[in-house]
């Protein structure tokens, strides 16, 4: 089996509504994904959803390196040896993480599927039958947020992620709202994506948010600040996660090095495909970490990418935050991922499990697809 051809596709998915956080607030997702044809007649899909400023290139960046370096430098390249199709990508071109973890994961489609086994087989197997998933609430009002927890509470959703913008009396207030409207059994995450601007005042929100009891406070302060989140973790009482200071394995040891976190966060599209994220985990699991999975813009094909990476590890919080899907008004495969419920049975097809769909890449295209 060898890849045969490359073809990427821009996309701009519609979402359900404006999402605001500390870095954006928009209602369209760009989407960049990529289809691999191998020799043998098996095709394989890869899909990121990368934000200029957070990720390490944004979309056009993305497809741009896929359609000129990367993707010319894999094709010949074996599926089923997906580490030296990795070193192929490497001295090709250094970073470009998202385009590079489109690309794994399209191989990892093919690799899985000549086998007929689900993906997760080939990161180990899966160690749970089921994935729960976390709902993300964003920069609202103290009572459209409570409105957005108890809608997903109604649904049977088990937990959601509460954006914080960086005020402690406004971000308090929509935390507090949503403990009152969710009830006690509703687990409550807070995101405030680098957004506060010094210890003291992440310590003081943390501080009046602490009776909702929240499991985790995830990135306070500037991914450089180590000390600070440092300082933050020993002060607060609760755990902090790590999500924009997480690279690549050597980011990992910083954070390990310098007891910056309690939890940290993994995303495909940022580790750069399943090999690196996958060893990454193992690293965080050996030092004691809990791991949260999940990028919550992906599409169908990205998001059960997720699932399956989920389902392999028993240090994972039992809700993953890739809930891209439930966000977005349509999808561009043939079988969308339908997580309305909250929760998902680890698929058992192989690979992927879904196909791209030619009616609605022509719907969506952002610009015209490319092939190599």
């Amino acid at each position: 089996m060898k890849v045969a051809s490359v073809e990427v596709f821009r996309v701009d998915m519609p979402m359900r509504g404006f999402y605001k956080n500390a870095f954006h607030n928009h209602n369209v997702q760009p989407c960049c994904l990529v289809r691999l044809r191998a020799d043998d007649g098996f095709e394989g899909v890869g899909d990121v959803e990368p934000f200029r400023g957070y990720s390490s290139g944004g979309r056009d960046e993305t497809a741009d390196a896929i359609e000129r370096v990367l993707g010319p430098a894999l094709l010949g390249a074996d599926p089923k040896r997906e580490r030296a199709a990795a070193r192929r990508l490497e001295e090709a071109a250094q970073g470009f993480y998202e385009a590079k973890a489109a690309l794994g994961m399209a191989l990892s489609d093919l690799h899985a599927q000549a086998l007929g086994v689900p993906l997760h087989e080939l990161l180990g197997g899966a160690v749970m039958e089921e994935v729960f998933f976390n709902g993300w609430i964003g920069i609202l009002s103290p009572e459209e947020a409570a409105r957005e927890a108890r809608a997903y509470r109604d649904r049977g959703w088990v937990s959601c992620k509460v954006k914080a913008g960086g005020d402690v009396e406004s971000d308090a207030a929509r935390v507090l709202a949503v403990r009152e409207a969710a009830g006690e059994d509703f687990e409550i995450r807070i995101d405030a994506n680098e957004s506060y601007a010094s210890v003291e005042e992440a310590v003081a929100f943390a501080r009046e948010v602490r009776e909702a009891e929240p499991v985790l406070f995830e990135q306070p302060v500037p991914r450089a600040d180590l000390e600070g989140m440092a300082r933050i973790r020993r002060a607060i009482g609760f755990p902090v996660m790590a999500d924009e200071c997480v690279y690549g394995h050597d980011s990992l040891l910083r954070i390990i090095q310098a007891g910056a976190a309690d939890i940290v966060k993994l995303k495909l599209l940022k580790q750069g495909g399943f090999l690196a994220a996958r060893e990454m985990a193992a690293t965080a699991e050996a030092a004691g970490m809990k791991i949260v999975i999940g990028h919550g813009f992906g599409l169908s094909a990205y998001t059960l990418a997720e699932v399956h990476l989920a389902a392999t590890c028993g240090a994972f919080l039992r809700a993953i935050e890739s809930v891209g899907p439930d966000k977005m008004l349509d999808d561009v495969v043939d079988r969308p991922l339908a997580i309305g419920p909250g929760r998902l049975k680890v698929p058992q097809g192989p690979g992927l499990g879904v196909r791209l769909d030619e009616e609605k890449l022509a719907r969506y295209r952002a610009k015209g697809a490319a092939a190599v």
